[in-house]
């Protein structure tokens, strides 16, 4: 009996020790870019220069796990789930799954812009927006940005689906472990995030919380893997995995590039910055290989 029971105490035991070493790293390289922002506005807020820097950075990272490692792992995924259904496919459904979830927040963006120009033309504060928005049109200073308002619901999102992502990433691997690779991505992801989230002004509180939530992710994996899984369990877990890449996608190029890139001076700069951060993610995809 205990012949029986060691290997699996044992199997289990090594991925609890790989969840808490995937968990410290989250919290570690998050809370030290945390840190680092903190030293940088020494007590204040740190400089927009120098954030938008780090901004940029992380739009190249986050780009670059969007198209080479979010998006080709999913598709790897639902194809080999319809395999096992025995299903042919001969129209591209996967990425039909990822327009849906990429209009999807498309439709619910606009609702709530809809909703909300409603409510200001009721409280009879759209005209005086518009008036400020003429004069700001007409100042040299002005620098087009993106709505602030909708920040936290594009925030939010990214954040889903990264969480989505890291539990299905543990979830399609044979065996948890220790990978050099994930651990530099994981430690990139985590940078990144915290960088993109105080550029939208979140409180220190708040990202404290999103980087809990995402460290929250891989003992949920844990849980998860020990449950018996069906195949179709399966498609609809990939079915959700492709919502939440063609969501994690519209934020990508609809909030993320724009917002990094709207500024008129520093332009090769920024384009520098975001094709380092871009070689760094792609780098830790390759010591995979």
């Amino acid at each position: 009996m205990m012949s029986v029971e060691s290997p699996v105490v044992s199997g289990v035991g090594s991925e609890l020790v790989c969840v808490c070493v995937y968990v410290v790293c989250v919290l570690v390289c998050g809370f030290g870019a945390l840190g680092t922002l903190r030293i940088m506005g020494r007590g204040g807020t740190p400089s927009d220069t120098r954030l938008s820097s780090l901004s940029c950075l992380s739009a190249g990272v986050f780009l670059a796990s969007c198209l080479l490692d979010i998006i080709p792992n999913f598709l790897t995924e639902m194809r080999e789930t319809f395999i096992e259904l025995g299903v042919t496919l001969r129209f591209p459904v996967p990425e039909f799954i990822m327009a849906v979830g990429f209009l999807f927040l498309l439709v619910l963006e606009q609702l709530i812009l809809t909703l909300r120009d409603e409510c200001e033309r009721q409280h009879g504060q759209k005209e005086g927006r518009e008036e400020k928005e003429v004069l700001l049109l007409y100042s040299p200073t002005f620098r087009p940005r993106p709505d602030p308002s909708l920040s936290p619901v594009r925030s939010s999102v990214l954040l889903l689906s990264l969480f989505l992502f890291s539990v299905f990433q543990g979830l399609s691997a044979d065996v948890m472990r220790l990978r050099p690779d994930l651990l530099l991505r994981t430690s990139l992801v985590a940078c990144s995030l915290v960088f993109l989230l105080a550029q939208s002004h979140m409180r220190r509180s708040v990202v404290s919380v999103c980087l809990a939530v995402l460290s929250s992710a891989f003992p949920l994996c844990l849980v998860l893997r020990h449950t018996h899984t069906h195949i179709p369990l399966r498609l609809a877990r990939s079915t959700l995995q492709g919502l939440s890449v063609g969501s994690f996608t519209y934020v990508i190029f609809m909030d993320v590039m724009p917002r990094v890139t709207s500024a008129n001076e520093h332009r090769i700069a920024k384009v520098t910055l975001i094709l380092t951060g871009f070689s760094l993610l792609t780098a830790a995809l390759l010591l995979r290989t």
